[in-house]
Parts: C-alpha cells; sequence; structure tokens
C-alpha cells in the first residue's frame, strides 16, 4: 500500500531542493512574472511549473485528497493566495436556496397527503378500489346503546390523577356554546328555552309584569255612542256596553266580535241614557247570567237575558247612575245620585224590596259589593263619605275620612278589602273589609274613578281620567303608577276569558283592548340565541354535559325538560339543582349530568324559573346531528361510488 502523503512537507522539501541548486540551474524553469498582465495568467504559468518540478500526477490518489483538502483541481496556489479566494466567494456567495412553490409553503404537505401524491394533486380524481371509502352507517333510533355508539369517537379519556374537575376531558373534546339569560326585575320570572316547533315565545311576559302591557286592538263600538260602563258575563263570556248617547247594550263575544246591539227603550237618542252594567254572577240563581243596566234618564233598569232579550223594565230613584249584583242575597242595588237613595230589586222577580229605596248621603254616585258577607258601600260624592249597610239591608256604619268627592268602591279579593277612589284628592283608601275602618290611603294620577279587579294578576287597576293613566295596585299596596294605555273614563273591566282589559274611550266611540306584549322586557337573552334555538329546530344536537353558572346565592327552581308528540302528549322531567351543586370559587354552580343524552330540537323546552336581578349562564357541550346521521342508508350500500 502506498504511504499517505504530506502535500505542506512535500512542498517544503522539494522547494528547498530546487532552489539549492546552482545559479546557472536557479532560473531554470521559473517563469516570470510580469506585472502589467493579469494574476490570472501569472498564476497558471505557476501552477503548471510546479506540477511538473514536483511531478505531481493528477490521476494520483494522493493528489486527489491533497486537492480536495487545500485547493482546487484547477488552481492548487489559490489556497496560499486571499487575492483568489476572496474573488470567488464573490463570484459564488451567497448561495441560491432550492426553488419552493410559495402556493403550498404551509399546507403542501398536508394537501399532498389529504389530496394526492407528490407527483400530482390530480390523483384526487383515482377512483381505484383501494381508494373507495365505507359510507358510515349511523342509526336511527336514540336509545342509549345507538347514543353510546354514536359518541363513540368522543369516548372521554381517563381524567388524570391530578385532575380536580372530573368533566374536563368533556369541556375539552366537545364543542360547547353558551346561553346566557337575565332577569332584570326583583321578582321571580318563569325562562322558556327551545320549543321551536310549537312556536312559543322565548320570554312571554308573566301576569305580573304590566310594564309590558300594550294597546292591541282599538274596536269601534257598533251602533254605539258615548260608551260608559261595562261588564263581563261569566255565563257566556260576552262582554256588555252601555251607549249612553244611543240607548243601547253591544255585546261582543270573547273574540270580540259583535254578537248583537241591544237597542233600548225608549229608542229617541237621550232618553235612556244608559251608563252602567252588572251581571248576575250567582250560578244557583235561576237568573244566573242576566244583565241588568241602570238608565239614568229613563230612572229604570233594563233587565237583559242570556238570549240578549230585554225582559223587563223596573223602576229606580232619580237618576240612576251605579249598579251592582249582590250574591250572598241575590239582589240588585242602584245609587240614585238626585233622590240620594238606593233601590233594591229582587233579581228573581225584578219586583223592587219592601225596604226599598234605602236611604244615603249626599249624591250617591257609586256603589260596590263585598261578595263574602255581602256588606253594600254607597259612595256620597258631595257628603265625601261612604255608607255602608249590611245583605239584610241593616245600615251598619258611615265612613268619614275618604277623602273629597269618593266616586266608586271596588271588592279586592287578594287581600279581602275594600277600595275607595276619591277623585277630588287623587287618593284610593283601603277599608277594612270586617271593622270598616281606612286603612290606608295611597296616592293616584290625577282624576282618578273607577276601579276594576284584574284576576290574573290578582292587581286592582284604577282608571285615572285626568291625565289618562292607570294606578296598578298590588295585594301589599305597593303600586305602579302612570302607565298610560288610551283615554281613560268610567267604564273599565277585565275579562279572564282572553286575558284582556277593555277601556272605554268616550270621546272617539272605540274600545280599547290592553293585553300584553309578545316577549317580556324583564327578561334579557343573548342576541344569538334566536338563531341558534332555530339551528337546532332543523339540525338536532345530543347533549353530553351542561352546567348552569348563577350570579346569586339562589338556585334555579322547578327545572322541567318536556317532549311534545305530534299527537300533542307531552312527558316531562323535573331535576332538582341540588343534586348538582358543584360550587366553585364561591360561585353558584351546577353540573346536571343527567341531561347527557338529551337531544335539543323543536321538539322539547327547558323550563325554570330564575330568581329576581339573578343571571344564569347555561353551558351547553355536544355534537349537533346532520342530515345523513339520522336518514337511514340505502340497502346494500357500503361504499360511496365516484363518477
Amino acid at each position: 500500500m502506498r504511504k499517505r502523503a504530506n502535500i505542506g512537507l512535500s512542498l517544503a522539501e522539494k522547494l528547498k531542493e530546487f532552489f539549492a541548486t546552482n545559479d546557472a540551474d536557479k532560473n531554470e524553469g521559473l517563469v516570470e512574472k510580469h506585472y502589467d498582465g493579469t494574476d490570472d495568467n501569472f498564476f497558471e504559468a505557476t501552477n503548471a511549473n510546479l506540477r511538473t518540478v514536483l511531478k505531481l500526477d493528477e490521476k494520483s490518489q494522493s493528489y486527489e485528497r491533497d486537492v480536495k483538502r487545500y485547493g482546487t483541481r484547477i488552481k492548487l496556489i489559490d489556497v496560499a493566495d486571499d487575492a483568489i479566494p476572496k474573488k470567488r466567494n464573490k463570484e459564488i456567495l451567497p448561495l441560491k436556496k432550492p426553488y419552493k412553490r410559495k402556493s403550498f409553503d404551509e399546507k403542501y404537505e398536508s394537501d399532498l397527503e389529504r389530496f394526492g401524491t407528490r407527483p400530482g394533486i390530480i390523483d384526487v380524481s383515482n377512483d381505484e378500489e383501494n381508494k373507495k371509502k365505507k359510507l358510515r352507517v349511523f342509526p336511527t333510533d336514540f336509545s342509549k346503546a345507538a347514543y353510546k355508539n354514536m359518541m363513540r369517537k368522543w369516548t372521554a379519556r381517563e381524567t388524570t390523577t391530578w385532575s380536580g374537575n372530573p368533566f374536563s376531558d368533556i369541556y375539552r373534546d366537545f364543542p360547547k356554546v353558551q346561553i346566557t339569560v337575565r332577569n332584570t326585575s326583583a321578582e321571580e320570572k318563569e325562562v322558556l328555552l327551545w320549543g321551536a316547533n310549537r312556536q312559543q315565545i322565548v320570554n312571554p311576559p308573566q301576569a305580573e309584569d304590566v310594564q309590558d302591557h300594550t294597546i292591541t286592538a282599538m274596536i269601534s263600538v257598533p251602533a254605539g255612542v258615548h260608551p260608559q260602563g261595562m261588564a263581563v258575563n261569566p255565563a257566556n263570556q260576552c262582554l256588555y256596553i252601555a251607549n249612553q248617547l244611543s240607548g243601547s247594550v253591544t255585546v261582543l263575544d270573547q273574540n270580540n266580535a259583535l254578537i248583537k246591539i241591544i237597542q233600548l227603550q225608549p229608542a229617541f237618542p237621550g232618553f235612556t241614557s244608559p251608563v252602567s252594567v252588572a251581571i248576575n254572577t250567582n250560578t244557583a240563581s235561576s237568573r244566573y247570567g242576566y244583565a241588568y243596566v241602570a238608565c239614568s234618564v229613563s230612572n229604570n233598569i233594563a233587565v237583559i237575558d242570556l238570549a240578549l232579550n230585554v225582559v223587563a223594565m223596573v223602576s229606580a230613584g232619580v237618576r240612576p247612575v251605579a249598579v251592582a249584583f249582590n250574591p250572598v242575597n241575590n239582589c240588585v242595588y242602584t245609587a240614585n245620585l238626585v233622590s240620594d237613595n238606593i233601590t233594591v230589586i229582587d233579581a228573581e222577580s225584578f219586583a223592587e224590596l219592601a225596604a226599598s229605596p234605602l236611604p244615603a248621603g249626599n249624591d250617591p254616585i257609586g256603589i260596590g259589593v263585598n261578595p263574602v258577607n255581602g256588606d253594600v258601600y254607597v259612595a256620597n260624592s258631595l257628603g265625601n263619605s261612604i255608607t255602608v249597610y249590611d245583605h239584610l239591608h241593616a245600615l251598619i256604619t258611615t265612613i268619614a275620612g275618604v277623602g273629597q268627592y269618593p266616586v266608586s268602591v271596588t271588592y279586592n279579593p287578594a287581600n279581602n278589602s275594600m277600595y275607595a277612589v276619591a277623585e277630588l284628592s287623587n287618593t284610593v283608601y283601603q277599608i277594612n273589609a270586617i271593622t270598616h275602618a281606612v286603612i290606608v290611603g295611597l296616592s293616584t294620577g290625577l282624576k282618578p274613578y273607577n276601579a276594576f279587579f284584574d284576576s290574573y294578576n290578582n292587581y286592582l287597576y284604577v282608571q285615572n281620567r285626568g291625565d289618562n293613566t292607570l294606578t296598578i295596585i298590588r295585594p301589599d299596596n305597593s303600586k305602579i303608577d302612570g302607565l298610560a294605555f288610551g283615554k281613560q273614563n268610567i267604564g273599565g273591566a277585565f275579562s279572564s276569558f282572553n286575558k284582556s282589559i277593555y277601556v272605554s274611550d268616550t270621546s272617539s266611540n272605540t274600545i280599547n283592548i290592553i293585553g300584553y306584549l309578545d316577549e317580556s322586557s324583564v327578561l334579557v337573552f343573548n342576541p344569538d340565541y334566536a338563531e341558534l334555538r332555530e339551528d337546532l329546530k332543523n339540525s338536532p344536537a345530543i347533549v353530553q354535559h351542561v352546567k348552569f353558572v348563577v350570579t346569586g346565592n339562589e338556585r334555579l327552581n322547578t327545572f322541567r325538560m318536556s317532549k311534545f308528540t305530534p299527537t300533542g302528549r307531552i312527558s316531562s322531567k323535573p331535576l332538582s339543582f341540588e343534586l348538582y351543586a358543584s360550587p366553585q370559587a364561591t360561585l353558584n354552580v351546577a353540573e346536571v349530568t343527567d341531561l347527557a343524552g338529551t337531544i335539543i330540537d323543536g321538539k322539547m323546552n327547558w323550563q325554570f324559573r330564575l330568581p329576581g336581578l339573578h343571571s344564569v349562564s347555561i353551558l351547553i357541550w355536544y355534537r349537533q346531528l346532520e342530515v345523513r346521521d339520522i336518514l337511514s342508508p340505502p340497502e346494500n350500500t357500503s361504499l360511496i361510488k365516484h363518477k
């Protein structure tokens, strides 16, 4: 084997030997450098001379190694000269980077792996048998077995020993959505979620949400001029309206459609002047459902049967302006403004009783009855007092201190009290129904007159004619003032059959119907809830977990999940949040595991009550289904064929 040479040592020895020769030989074989020439010519000549003198064979192994280590094949002397390396570096540096397609800088590799191969993305159209995909078959039922099968790709991993939250895997592996509901009132409110198929209102106003009252309709009274008092008949669910200047009674059904216009006699305008209506509400009476109309100019009481015919005209005192029915003794009472007395009529025989008329104070203008004990209260407008008789027509007392110009007295079944309205005092007075003592005076709007009870919310409504507002009194005497819903007069009534309030507008010969807005202004939902509700109606979602986070100390109450069938059946399941309490950093949290596996679609809803001034954030982890998930595939089909 040839001994390895050292180019540095060999070159030094050879040069030393060469330059140690005599002077005659010293210059033999040397190449003279001419500075007027180029460096490249000099280096090429010198390198050629050196190769000859040193007897370097380009094919030898030693030469190849030396060239690789110290220089290039062309110019060996470059290793010792700075000019040439600098020139070379300047020519070839910086090195060019390999070309890379910019359009695939980030996703090129993943796109190739997903859609094709390196030779070409067009390979996605390859329909070779081994590239055909199987059609995944989804179950069509939602039993527990089918649910587990559908959720197998999201099988929860075992929680680590250091994890303090058993739901951490669910939070990580499933998509989630958040719904926020805020109760801006101080009272507990009912919340209704989902149920899009039934077209249920998301947050319907509750009975106590009187701030959501609105005029739902304005009915022009047919053939009625100057409508005044009105009453709802529980026997036929109709509304009776006394038209003062046309001498008629208009009857509307619960859909506010005209049933009949009853003309009273005499028919000449202004000669009858009906102003007030009362209904026989005693179901044990043979005259149950009969209407009694006070005719203030003709000085009589018109009796209307259930066939809407006038069956009797009973004489009263001078100028009867108010009428009331007493279910305890089955009698009808009228307040006679000019004759200062009370006419008492037997409701069965339509005959005036022997004890009639009963004395009253100055200008009796209003009359009210306590249906529990039969006591009768007469408002003496100029006497600033109230005369009280029992059901046997014995005088009980005369109540003073009820303000200036008392005009009406109304029974409030919510707190078993009588309320007397004093028009000039702008006050309504609560009267104890047993002791007949004045309990408290409550301020109202300007010139209050009539009052009526709303059995839907147990509130008393007082009509203020001076400023056309309503004062609403709760059972605890807390008030809501200043609600305006059209003009107010002496006519007002509530119908429990359609949950509507009727108020007469004498100036325009119309009846204003007051109802509720479609949605409550008290409950506030996050803006995208309605869109989510419609989305889940068409693309149902399977619930994996639900978390309720409530701001406040009180928990949600009476949570109920309901499902509706096409036949109208309802299946409900109640849940108690106490079973799922999970306090987290002083938050009121409930991890409701029992909702896992249920479906959110248009055929179900969640219903619960949210405490006043509380908010709830509902976090739902779910898997939303597509149409193919719930439809069965064609028989014997397991592959998708590319065409």
